[in-house]
């Protein structure tokens, strides 16, 4: 996970196309099995912190590598903000802006990060981010019941949470039982009705959207076991089949 990690996350230049990766993200140091990234310019940090055993310098000298052969411009090592990174802002400098409005909810879910983990019942979770939406899709197996106001109260919690409010809902609960999944979509908005950026949350509960041996293979990924009871529990094993013909 540490390569794919780096892959979504470092910023490299393809000189005349564009930059990829986080803009302005920057490789601060590496202690033992800890990552620490900044953005030039800002206070802002982030540690990651890998498996035990993650050697990040050599997953780094990899990731330049492989780069570098293929004709790319690595970033993360850059002290100041690139030529190519300046270039991107002007050029799409409304995203730019998007970016910037959705900061604050983008600041607040990484300092409750957990949250998705501890009390969600999805095993999958996935964002994007179109116009001022920054849009979740959590997926929650036909075998595990869907709690989707647990993880609502504890994300606008008055103490714990983000000063979010519900503005539309659209609950299909009501399909339980009758369908073989249903989909409940949340729009949550800031308190404060100037500041912009809206975040939907779409709750999917069904069929596993990776295929019925998506348990075995986070399994191989060392994820945690108590989580992976919530979120995929293994299936009661069915009669053995008879050998040797019927009786």
């Amino acid at each position: 996970m540490a390569d794919f990690a780096l892959a979504l996350l470092l910023p490299f230049a393809e000189p005349g196309v564009q930059v990829n990766g986080v803009m302005r993200l920057r490789v601060g140091d590496v202690r033992k099995a800890d990552l620490h990234l900044q953005l030039v310019d800002t206070e802002s940090r982030l540690v990651l912190r890998g498996t035990p055993g993650t050697r990040w310098r050599d997953v780094l000298a990899e990731r330049r590598r492989d780069l570098e052969e293929g004709g790319l411009l690595p970033l993360w090592d850059e002290a100041e903000v690139s030529s190519y990174e300046l270039e991107d802002e002007r050029e799409f400098a409304s995203l730019v802006r998007t970016g910037n409005d959705l900061a604050w909810l983008g600041s607040g879910l990484l300092r409750r990060i957990a949250m998705f983990q501890n009390f969600s019942t999805a095993y999958s979770t996935r964002s994007w981010i179109t116009g001022d939406e920054w849009i979740f899709e959590l997926d929650t197996l036909r075998d595990v019941p869907l709690d989707h106001d647990g993880f609502l109260d504890r994300l606008m919690d008055e103490i714990l949470g983000l000063p979010l409010r519900i503005t539309r809902r659209y609950c299909d609960c009501r399909l339980l039982g009758r369908a073989r999944g249903y989909q409940c979509t949340f729009y949550l908005e800031h308190r404060r009705p100037d500041v912009r950026g809206v975040m939907q949350i779409r709750f999917r509960w069904g069929d596993s959207v990776y295929g019925d041996d998506v348990r075995d293979r986070l399994e191989e990924l060392d994820a945690d076991q108590d989580w992976l009871d919530r979120v995929l529990p293994r299936r009661p094993a069915g009669p053995a089949a008879r050998t040797g013909g019927s009786r």
